[in-house]
């Protein structure tokens, strides 16, 4: 099930990655001479402005959602370690070392896409 779980986060993830790369890529158009790389020029465009306000809404949900499940989940892992019999609580940190494991690379994967989003909007024009 864990396996399961971060896979689909992390496909969640790349399916953004791609959305925002795809709405930066459409800014480019030539004027002149097309085979004269000096002479493109960025244009921007309705369909990538709507795709980089989806994109945005996207992981803020995301990112909501995460934050979440992380304070939900190390909310009840508290409650089971502190309600625990001393045998119980070997099992209960097992479980707190991946809830750590996966809480960085939730909120990592989500810092990631944010400086993602903002290296290509600077790069590449944009809102």
């Amino acid at each position: 099930m864990k396996n399961k779980t971060v896979k689909i986060i992390s496909a969640i993830m790349l399916v953004m990655m791609v959305l925002f790369s795809m709405s930066n890529l459409v800014l480019a158009a030539t004027t002149g001479d097309p085979l004269d790389p000096s002479k493109i020029q960025g244009q921007p465009s309705k369909a990538s402005d709507k795709v980089n306000e989806a994109a945005n809404i996207i992981l803020g949900i995301v990112q909501v959602v995460a934050v979440a499940v992380a304070v939900i989940m190390l909310i009840v892992l508290a409650v089971k370690y502190i309600s625990a019999s001393p045998e119980g609580k070997a099992d209960i940190k097992k479980s707190a070392t991946m809830y750590i494991v996966g809480a960085i690379l939730l909120f990592a994967s989500t810092g990631i896409l944010e400086i993602l989003k903002q290296f290509a909007t600077s790069t590449f024009g944009g809102e």
